[in-house]
């Protein structure tokens, strides 16, 4: 049987990885912002899907000859091989997001201008 301490360390320790999760994305939207790069990526047919939601397709760029990837947010699965644009942190490019993850003006980037 569980004790009481248990259940108690249990319970902390699940408050906290939420909390971190949800302060590390806080802290990536941020950097993103104010220090993100941007560059065209190409939606390929690789697909995401949690339990009853929509499909949405997956997106890849390249940098320095290494592939990047991330969800692109789009559910419109005939638009496999169109472009998008994305925003990444330079000095660790996996850590990315499609522009239009943000609100209109909150990023400006001049891909495919």
């Amino acid at each position: 049987m569980i004790t009481k301490k248990i259940r108690l360390i249990i319970f902390w320790v699940i408050i906290s990885a939420g909390v971190f999760f949800l302060l590390c994305s806080i802290i990536v939207d941020i950097l993103l912002k104010s220090k993100g790069e941007c560059k065209m990526a190409i939606l390929t047919n690789e697909k995401n899907r949690i339990r009853s939601q929509k499909s949405t397709l997956f997106y890849e760029f390249y940098i320095q000859n290494r592939k990047y990837k991330g969800n692109s947010l789009e559910e419109d699965l005939t638009r496999v091989g169109d472009s998008i644009c994305v925003v990444y942190i330079k000095i660790f490019p996996g850590i990315n997001r499609p522009i239009k993850y943000f609100k209109q003006d909150e990023i400006k980037c001049n891909c495919g201008k």
